[in-house]
């Protein structure tokens, strides 16, 4: 079943998480897999920095939409 829903506020409170042991220093002795998945969040936050223009705009339409 698609969670879509939900994705983004599922997933910026994973990343949240991740930001945290990132700050506390929690990385040191994670499994392989760990490692690729930190890899992994870099590049997709690069990838989403490309977008942050349209995702400014879409906040902000939603934004003005949602008192009409």
């Amino acid at each position: 079943m698609n969670m879509s829903y939900c994705r983004f506020k599922n997933t910026s409170q994973d990343l949240g998480d991740c930001l945290d042991a990132i700050e506390n220093e929690d990385v040191k002795d994670m499994a392989s897999f760990e490692y690729e998945g930190l890899e992994d969040i870099l590049s997709y936050c690069e990838s989403i920095l490309e977008y942050r223009a349209r995702i400014e705009e879409i906040i902000e339409e939603y934004k003005q939409n949602r008192w009409k």
